[in-house]
């Protein structure tokens, strides 16, 4: 049986690598298609993990342009699952890759299994449009693999059918642990001096770009000009919109540096010896808790609300006088700050992978093996 693993943006692609041996443990043919959303960064992530697509989409679109990103990738995909069908198809978050995959093999009538189900801002603006492609694939997904019981809860708000829902953990828990074993030490930790506090920083979602960025930039050269003990690692979004503005605001701040985007080994070895983030990504609210590393999230609002309920997160939005606020408490205090590190990750074991391959196992052969025999 083949299961099509659609995957384009670099966090797509470490969330959904460890599925990939487990699923081809359980008996399944996984075939990897590559929509190149994110182009080089996707590139280097598929290296990080070891894996090597089965299938690159052609490109061609406008990635500026969602509705002409989306309409491309719906294309492609739709071709390829007409001429070469799937048993299965697996989707993961809240991309445009994502979506088309899912609205694809809907369309195909191939049953769709959605990785990282449930998770909601109850807002559609925030995250754009991550909320909405979510909300999105849950109708014409017939897997949801949830991460969290809260992710749960939200898909049984939405209709979706109990027996369709499984709680899984999440898999950037096992490609973290996996990768805390390997990572590789880029030369801007050579920088920092003995005492100093590191502190990382990123920051690229689009309802940031312009005057949220601008105000974080703010926040991070005020930071760093107060506090001389702490050094700032930024590493720098390669989307136009967000890498001009960085290196207009932070580009000659003294301890800040800004970097171009670092492989997934090193942002984890970053990410290790770190005292504290900063971050808009989602991605990092899940990964930081894995080392007891606090985190200020940029945003005024997140679907990750297990991260601020288990108080290893902190929503601190894109105000300046918020953010140095926050970050100082944690800086000066230390009750503050253990109060945060030292909980235990809300979002899974490690293990969720195995959990996912051994669910598509039992719910895909047995009605393969059925309908083979007729």
């Amino acid at each position: 049986m083949e299961i099509a693993i659609v995957a384009g943006t670099r966090p797509e692609i470490l969330k959904m690598a460890p599925i990939y041996r487990p699923l081809a443990l359980a008996g399944f043919s996984p075939v990897w298609i590559a929509t190149g959303q994110h182009g080089d960064l996707a590139t280097q992530a598929l290296n990080a993990v070891g894996i090597e697509a089965d299938m690159h989409l052609e490109g061609g679109w406008d990635a500026r342009s969602l509705t002409n990103l989306s309409a491309g990738l719906l294309d492609q995909l739709g071709r390829r699952f007409e001429y070469n069908r799937p048993d299965a198809v697996l989707v993961q978050g809240d991309t445009a890759s994502a979506y088309a995959g899912a609205l694809a093999a809907h369309l195909h009538r191939i049953p769709v299994g959605h990785i990282e189900a449930g998770l909601r801002s109850g807002d559609p603006n925030n995250p754009f449009p991550e909320e909405s492609f979510r909300r999105l694939i849950a109708p014409i997904a017939d897997f949801h693999f949830a991460p969290t019981r809260l992710a749960q809860k939200n898909l049984r708000l939405d209709g979706v059918k109990p027996r369709q829902i499984w709680i899984t953990g999440n898999t950037i828990i096992d490609t973290v642990l996996d990768m805390a074993g390997k990572t590789r030490r880029p030369e801007v930790l050579d920088a920092r001096q003995p005492g100093e506090k590191l502190v990382l920083l990123t920051t690229h979602r689009r309802e940031n770009w312009g005057e949220g960025i601008e105000a974080v930039c703010r926040a991070a050269k005020a930071l760093a000009e107060r506090h001389p003990d702490i050094r700032i690692v930024f590493p720098a979004h390669s989307n136009p919109r967000v890498c001009q503005t960085v290196d207009q605001h932070l580009g000659d701040v003294e301890r800040i540096h800004v970097i171009a985007p670092l492989s997934y080994p090193e942002f984890i070895a970053v990410l290790k010896e770190s005292y504290l983030v900063l971050s808009d990504s989602g991605g990092v609210q899940e990964e930081a808790p894995s080392f007891d590393v606090p985190v200020l999230v940029l945003r005024e609002t997140t679907e990750r609300k297990e991260a601020i309920d288990a108080g290893v997160a902190k929503l601190v939005g894109t105000d300046p006088d918020r953010i140095l606020s926050a970050a100082e408490q944690l800086l000066l205090d230390p009750k503050a700050y253990d109060e945060m590190a030292g909980r235990n990750n809300p979002f899974g074991d490690g293990k969720a992978s195995e959990r996912i391959a051994a669910i598509l196992q039992d719910q895909l052969v047995p009605a393969h093996d059925v309908k083979q025999a007729g």
